[in-house]
């Protein structure tokens, strides 16, 4: 039986790319990779733990079709940070005026999703009990963007 090892890279296509580049960078955080040559201009392989993101120059800029919420194509894709990092994502995101879209804690997996400069709906994830929280760290609750301010349900 072949066995997956995991996701090696997700590649995007992205408007300019190096506003992506420095989006990812600088806002994300990930950096420019040394496994696999860049193409300055065309394209960069970022680290994201032992998988890859591509950015991709567009070729074709009139041609659209980002991750998004709706229809058939991909949803979203997810960068995972531990829970400790969690809340400080938010604030880094906010930092560099981006709109968060959502943000929940959950009992098991929290989530905020976001876009990045080209409309791709990405999300980042953390599992607070795989990341050994304390208990009284992992309260369900809701992130209101407008009021920057969490929202905890018993």
């Amino acid at each position: 039986m072949i066995k997956i090892l995991g996701i090696d890279h997700v590649a995007i296509n992205v408007r300019d790319i190096d506003k992506a580049v420095e989006f990812y960078t600088k806002v994300i955080g990930l950096n420019i990779t040394q496994r696999e040559p860049s193409k300055p201009g065309i394209e960069y392989f970022l680290d994201c733990g032992p998988s890859l993101i591509g950015i991709i120059q567009a070729k074709d800029l009139d041609a659209n079709h980002p991750f998004a919420n709706e229809g058939l194509g991909a949803n979203h894709f997810s960068f995972r940070v531990h829970a400790k990092d969690f809340d400080a994502m938010i604030k880094r995101l906010e930092e560099h005026h981006v709109k968060i879209e959502f943000a929940k804690k959950r009992e098991k997996s929290w989530s905020l999703y976001f876009y990045d400069l080209d409309g791709n709906k990405l999300e980042i994830t953390a599992w607070p009990l795989e990341d050994q929280m304390p208990p009284e760290l992992c309260k369900k609750g809701v992130y209101n963007a407008g009021t920057k301010s969490w929202s905890f349900s018993s």
